[in-house]
């Protein structure tokens, strides 16, 4: 029976896993937390009296996500609808300014794209078209929140046709926490999980895969890398046999930042999603699993300088003073904000990815493809879905359909 490693326990590596188990493999996951998910975690909150579950990881399910859908009918999940839309934010702050305005401009800045030529950053695109003003800085406020990066690190092709929409598009979670999809595939795979197995090395020596974890060295055929982007980046934390011509790649893919805080409420409220441009964090209330709007304030953060700015590195605080202003239109209780701090995790080193200016088809196809007995999977790679739930399914699922069907060669 062919032994397969899968390095890492998110959404990447269990659909990995499950495909891989299904295919016959023998399959060993290690996993450096002493819980599956990895960057999806959903815990219990308590507010107004009682307990609600808040998404402290990926949290939106949108249009488009098949395979999430699938893996969720398998394990007899449903979807529960938000009640408010992902897309469209109010920019609080910037009274004067609407989101139609906002779409607008993003809608020009795409059609401008669209008609240019060569790698440009979406800063670059902004200068060309000449706008300035309010409503350019909610728009790149807008994408510098979704994409977790500045607009003049992230590519304009596809950024702004995703965020010039702003169509009220419906947005689901999965009922009682997405915490639940990695909890059902991993009670499939069972003993084939090692939690709190921090993996150090992952090298090739002949046909075999030497894994290094908790300094034991341990054998396989072959294995999927599904770690995070910022743990492979890092020298320091890994020593895995990358080649060049991936790494360049690489390259090309910008570590995102982002950060989450929720805030307890003494009162039921109403739907709603505001967003502070100067702040680049947006807040949101929205409907639990019985379809009533949980009483919970929740509020996202992207790129690393505004985070900064915030304070996430010395607590909730200061971040915490700015949205009790904004949203002063809701009754926060006075019990302290719970933090959630992706840059600052040492088994994360960032929250998502996104494209650089000058990403293209073919850096995409390395970041896909095998070197050697190593296959890759994470959210970084899927290139249609980079940084989402789905790209991580479905990266994990495309891994081990590639390591199945060249084991299929070998053996023929």
């Amino acid at each position: 029976m062919t032994r397969t490693a899968v390095l890492g326990a998110g959404l990447a590596g269990l659909a990995a896993a499950t495909e891989l188990v299904r295919a016959g493999h023998d399959v060993t996951v290690f996993e450096a937390r002493d819980r599956v998910g990895g960057r999806v975690w959903s815990e219990t909150f308590s507010a107004a009296g009682e307990l609600h579950v808040i998404e402290r990881g990926a949290e939106f399910v949108l249009g488009g996500y098949a395979t999430l859908r699938e893996y969720c009918r398998e394990h007899g999940l449903e979807l529960v609808d938000t009640g408010m839309s992902y897309y469209v934010r109010t920019p609080a702050d910037r009274p004067d300014v609407s989101t139609h305005a906002m779409a607008t401009l993003g809608q020009r800045a795409a059609r401008a794209v669209a008609a240019g030529s060569g790698p440009r950053s979406v800063a670059d695109v902004l200068d060309v078209i000449d706008v300035e003003g309010d409503t350019r800085e909610a728009l790149e406020s807008r994408i510098e929140m979704s994409t977790a990066v500045l607009v003049d690190q992230v590519t304009a092709e596809g950024t702004l046709d995703h965020v010039a929409s702003f169509d009220p598009q419906p947005s689901w979670r999965i009922g009682g926490g997405n915490q639940h999809l990695p909890d059902a595939m991993a009670s499939v795979l069972g003993d084939a999980i090692r939690l709190n197995s921090k993996v150090e090395a992952a090298l090739q020596h002949g046909d075999k895969v030497v894994v290094t974890a908790g300094g034991e060295d341990e054998y396989f055929d072959y294995a999927v890398v599904a770690l995070p982007f910022g743990i492979l980046i890092d020298p320091t934390s890994l020593r895995i046999d990358i080649p060049g011509w991936k790494r360049e790649a690489m390259s090309r893919v910008v570590q995102g930042n982002a950060a989450k805080l929720h805030l307890a409420l003494d009162e039921v409220p109403q739907t709603s999603a505001l967003m502070s441009v100067s702040g680049r964090f947006w807040t949101w209330t929205a409907n639990g699993p019985g379809g009533t709007v949980a009483p919970v304030l929740n509020c996202f953060g992207g790129e690393i300088g505004h985070l900064l700015r915030l304070g996430i590195d010395r607590g909730a605080r200061e971040w915490e003073g700015e949205v009790r202003d904004l949203r002063a239109d809701l009754a926060i209780g006075p019990a302290r904000a719970v933090l959630t701090n992706w840059p600052f995790d040492p088994l994360a080193r960032g929250a998502y990815t996104a494209h650089a200016p000058g990403f293209s088809v073919a850096d995409a196809e390395a970041l896909a493809s095998a070197h050697g007995r190593l296959y890759f999977a994470g959210e970084y790679i899927d290139a249609e879905f980079t940084g989402l739930m789905e790209g991580a399914l479905r990266s994990g699922h495309s891994a081990a359909a590639a390591l199945i069907a060249a084991e299929s060669k070998v053996a023929a």
